[in-house]
């Protein structure tokens, strides 16, 4: 069967292959009275053209050629493919971005002036923004590579599908994965949440260049209608969000993060009551004087006790070494934490980490109190003592699954609704801030918070059991 076929000599851009510069001509056919996959599949194989012609030339025999295939039906022209092929591609695709930019920016460049300069200084390259040309309060782009400043003013003046709240977000997660501070477990609750709630939203595949701040609260009112989710966990879907705008300001995408600035005030939320549910002082009594009364303690059993007495999370209680006990000054120091890891082998592993949750700010110097010496006297007189100060029997750092079983058991012996070892920390920092009467620069030390918003929702807390008392008063 022969068909009429149509060959449109391109003209492309020069591109660089090796060293030498070479003057592309491509062909490629439209058949019209065919399917239109065959002229996709002949454009999806532009650069083997470039490659193939641009390198021996673009000769009569081979327009020959392309027309003899364009009219053969068990012609393929592309099969697959390969590796240098696709990066041919890439390189055409980017030197068009180039060509865009410089077209959109002509009336406003100088003649002999240069569209990127280089700052010598900074090491960066950077585009100055006319004036009639600016979105916002920027008046550049910057960038480490020239070819990433015409990326990035692409992405700016016409927006740029790599810069998808999609692709930007594993672009987030990768960093985070790749981030020995970040526990895997913060990596799993964001992958999580985004298929939960992103993976099948319409706004997930908007270049962010496009998204204004209605399109997000929009967004929100959909996920908090009905009143169906609680606060808490719309803050931990809008932190989806957060980190996603805080990459895009960073790489000089958007100047503004649209998500943290977002007024959400007026979302309705599910009540919920338990929020500030933890141990209160007469259930640490009672865990108390079950704890002395116990013949044979184990270390898990010693940490419980030390989680009373001192205000740390399980991680830290979990790497705490006898090297950080101070008996003559009566202190102990935390500065360091177990917590989980993506390993090489693709799997979570404990891992000790030189600093804690809060990072270099999270470090910090805690008094002992009498019983809190008493327990680490008595943990040193253990059969088995390693050079962390709770350990299991074989002399092994505290396993977090097997502290709260412990804990489970000790709760249920004494007759008290069992809580996770989070909340024995809960209450520590809400006791501290009720003893301290709210001075959040004392509890925000002792507790190793770096966000002093952290260290108001104890102390909202405690207010609240204030608030709770004197209701109680009033009325008898």
């Amino acid at each position: 069967m022969t068909h009429e076929t149509s060959l449109c000599i391109i003209k492309l851009e020069q591109l660089q292959i090796g060293t030498k510069k070479v003057y592309h001509r491509i062909a490629f056919g439209y058949e019209k009275d065919k399917e239109p996959s065959l002229a996709a599949n002949m454009l999806s194989g532009l650069a083997f053209f470039v490659l193939k012609w641009g390198i021996m030339g673009y000769t009569d025999t081979s327009r020959e050629s392309i027309s003899r295939q364009l009219n053969d039906d068990s012609a393929t022209l592309f099969p697959e493919e390969s590796a240098e092929i696709v990066d041919m591609k890439k390189q055409y695709e980017a030197k068009q971005r180039v060509l865009k930019v410089k077209g959109a920016l002509l009336p406003y460049v100088r003649e002999g002036s240069k569209t990127v300069t280089y700052d010598k200084k900074n090491d960066r390259y950077k585009i100055r923004i006319p004036v009639a040309l600016r979105k916002d309060d920027r008046d550049k782009i910057t960038a480490k590579t020239q070819q990433e400043a015409y990326d990035k003013m692409h992405a700016y003046l016409f927006g740029d599908s790599n810069f998808t709240v999609r692709k930007l977000f594993e672009r987030v997660m990768t960093e985070k994965e790749n981030d020995k501070d970040t526990s895997s477990l913060t990596v799993t609750r964001y992958r999580q949440i985004w298929e939960k709630h992103y993976e099948h939203a319409a706004i997930a595949d908007l270049p962010i260049t496009e998204i204004k701040a209605s399109d997000i609260k929009r967004f929100f009112k959909k996920i908090t209608e009905g009143r169906t989710i609680s606060r808490k966990n719309f803050v931990n879907i809008k932190s989806i969000f957060n980190v996603v705008y805080d990459l895009a300001v960073e790489s000089d995408i958007v100047a503004n993060n649209l998500s943290r600035n977002l007024n959400c005030k007026d979302l309705k939320f599910k009540a919920v009551d338990n929020e500030n549910v933890r141990y209160t002082d007469e259930d640490r009594d009672k865990i108390l004087n079950y704890l002395d009364g116990m013949d044979e303690k184990t270390g898990y059993e010693y940490g419980i006790e030390l989680m009373f007495c001192l205000c740390i999370r399980i991680g830290e209680l979990r790497a705490l070494r006898w090297s950080d006990v101070d008996f003559h000054k009566h202190t102990i120091s935390i500065s360091r934490e177990i917590v989980l890891r993506r390993g090489e082998d693709g799997k979570n592993h404990f891992v000790e980490v030189g600093h804690t949750k809060g990072g270099e700010h999270g470090a910090r110097v805690l008094p002992l109190s009498q019983r809190a010496e008493v327990v680490l006297k008595e943990l040193r007189k253990q059969d088995i003592v390693s050079e962390h100060i709770c350990c299991n029997s074989a002399g092994s750092p505290l396993d977090g699954n097997k502290f709260n079983k412990h804990l489970k058991k000790v709760t249920e012996a004494v007759g008290i609704p069992y809580l996770s070892s989070h909340k024995i920390r809960f209450w520590s920092v809400t006791a501290l801030a009720r003893a301290t009467g709210g001075d959040i620069q004392t509890v925000m030390y002792a507790a190793g918070h770096v966000d002093k918003n952290t260290t108001l929702h104890y102390i909202r807390a405690v207010q609240s059991d204030a608030q709770m008392d004197r209701i109680k008063e009033c009325f008898g």
